[in-house]
């Protein structure tokens, strides 16, 4: 039984309470040590192993992060939390303590990518060293190797590059949002495996994460209390600072919900009324599928969920006699079955490598790694028979880490995608400031074209447009993308339709895929839309982007060299 939670002073030391043999306070800084340059050294290969099997990834994120770096510039210039410089308030951007943090960098700078990516990096590495710092201590309470836990540990997350893109190279909330986790599991797993002796002050590295989850995203108060209850429900005397945690938690939530209702007007982000439906049967339908998804088809989670499943139903049944290891086993599977289950409920999403469940991937195999090196302990200890354990693990992890990374080679144009749609919205955003009369545009990718673009933009996928988002709550079609509503859009009827995702071709013709057109409900072979808009070409020396414009516009704009109108007949529908 433990008698609280670390104070402040044992938190940066690291669970030293919770080891059997700690070996001193000077071997505890060096244990510390050498995990924060494991860490920083994971976190360096594995992000450069994931831009160098992707083709080499640009320094800009992906245009999901771009609408939020749109919105911190914003904030950081004076405008307010706006997507559009003088346009209603929207919270486009999911994560609230992000953009603000992203804001902060662009108030020190107006090119903050560098900063950003550096920032990015830091949150992973030290949500990599939380990992290994609770599987070292959970690897002594069983009575297992730390070095062969952690170095197996090791292993499997370079075996991930998935992780170390999404974490550091997309720029978005994943950093934050899984540092906060890591760090919260790892104290809640200090707390149920503290000694008697352990001081019953409230640890700041606990009440941070606690308070930082709700801000980083709406669900993350599901995440922090249910951690917390559970910490509460596994040792008795962790109620009470356990309560003032849980009540920090939901405080922190109730205060940025309250902001945006008086901000924006609703309690959640835009992004939830644009992206999820109000049939909840199909949100959990849709959702379940994006799970079973992540544990089949992402190498090896099958095999770490197994080890998860093993580890609670061995905590559980000693969970209540305080067998060392088994309350901490109980804390880290309830945080993998957790964020499982959450975003099961939400939907899941569209993204490449299954971006919902990345902030959790560093505690998904530390079961699995505490399990070799239980298993090294009972293997024999002849010289012989270690030399061909040795050689037998080199070759097991070279393979590992060649299947790992052969997934995520197969997956690098899903990925890719994402940074050329940043890129191709940025240089059409550019261009289109030197066209007069600059004219309202309407998107579907909203970020990259956020960052170049000084105009009006309607983001018709309704992220960044809360009538659009609020306009059809129960969402059939494609998924994330599913709120576009003709009356709406014919309500606004924005000057150009900006298809700068999509290539010009050749020979006086203009070819889009029916499936080009899916997100907005087959607008492109309306009869309206075609009296209402011309198809036009605009180009800019090599480059070369296809849209739609009314005429209205095209009348003050015909005097534009880049600018070429076609008919309706130069276009082309493939199917």
């Amino acid at each position: 039984m433990t008698s609280g939670f670390f104070d402040q002073s044992r938190a940066a030391g690291g669970l030293s309470e919770a080891r059997s043999c700690s070996g001193g306070q000077s071997n505890e800084r060096r244990i510390v040590l050498l995990d924060w340059v494991a860490a920083l050294a994971l976190t360096a290969v594995g992000a450069a192993l994931a831009s160098f099997l992707a083709g080499g990834l640009p320094a800009i994120g992906i245009d999901d992060a771009a609408i939020t770096r749109s919105y911190a510039e914003n904030l950081a210039n004076g405008l307010g939390y706006v997507y559009n410089a003088g346009g209603e308030r929207v919270e486009g951007s999911t994560s609230f303590l992000w953009t603000m943090m992203v804001a902060f960098l662009y108030w020190l700078t107006p090119e903050p990518e560098i900063l950003v990516l550096l920032l990015a990096g830091l949150m992973t590495a030290f949500a990599v060293f939380n990992v290994f710092q609770l599987c070292r201590a959970l690897s002594e309470r069983l009575r297992a190797s730390p070095q062969i836990s952690v170095a197996a540990l090791w292993v499997a997350l370079l075996g991930s590059p998935g992780y170390f893109l999404w974490s550091v190279w997309s720029m978005m909330e994943v950093a934050l949002w899984s540092c906060m986790v890591m760090l919260l599991v790892r104290q809640l797993i200090g707390c149920v495996e503290a000694g008697p002796k352990s001081g019953a002050a409230l640890s700041f590295g606990t009440l941070v994460p606690a308070i930082a989850l709700p801000l980083s995203r709406p669900e993350g108060v599901a995440v922090s209390v249910g951690i917390i209850a559970l910490g509460t429900l596994l040792d008795r005397r962790l109620r009470l600072p356990g309560l003032i945690l849980m009540s920090a938690s939901l405080s922190a939530f109730a205060a940025v919900t309250l902001f945006r209702i008086w901000y924006f007007g609703q309690p959640f982000p835009n992004t939830f009324y644009a992206k999820v439906s109000s049939d909840r049967m199909q949100d959990l339908i849709d959702g379940l599928k994006y799970a079973n998804r992540f544990v089949l088809r992402a190498p090896f989670v099958e095999v770490f969920i197994v080890a998860w499943v093993a580890a609670a139903t061995w905590g559980i049944q000693r969970a209540y006699k305080g067998v060392p290891g088994s309350r901490g086993l109980l804390v880290g599977a309830a945080a993998v079955f957790g964020f499982l289950a959450i975003y099961a409920c939400l939907g899941g999403d569209h993204f490449a490598l299954w971006r919902f469940y990345q902030p959790v991937v560093p505690l998904v195999p530390v079961a699995f790694a505490i399990g070799i090196a239980l298993l090294f302990r009972i293997l024999p200890l002849g010289a012989a028979a270690r030399t061909g354990t040795l050689s037998i693990s080199i070759v097991a992890a070279a393979t590992y880490v060649l299947i790992g990374s052969m997934q995520y080679r197969v997956n690098r144009f899903d990925v890719t995608k994402e940074f050329r749609l940043n890129q191709q919205g940025i240089e059409f955003g550019t261009y289109l400031n030197e066209v007069s009369p600059r004219p309202s545009i309407g998107v579907g990718p909203a970020g990259g074209i956020a960052l170049g673009y000084d105009g009006y933009i309607y983001d018709l996928l309704g992220l960044n447009w809360v009538e659009m988002a609020h306009a059809n709550p129960v969402k059939v079609g494609m998924r994330n993308h599913a709120s576009f509503d003709k009356p709406t859009f014919w309500q606004y009827s924005p000057d150009v339709i900006a298809n700068f995702n999509r290539p010009c071709t050749e020979g006086g013709t203009q070819q889009y895929w029916a499936s080009n057109d899916d997100a907005f409900g087959g607008l492109f072979g309306d009869a309206e839309f075609r009296r209402r808009y011309r198809p036009v070409l605009f180009r800019q020396q090599s480059k070369c982007w296809p849209g739609f414009a009314t005429p209205e516009w095209l009348e003050m704009a015909t005097h534009d060299p880049s600018l070429t109108v076609m008919e309706w007949s130069d276009i082309v529908i493939l199917r």
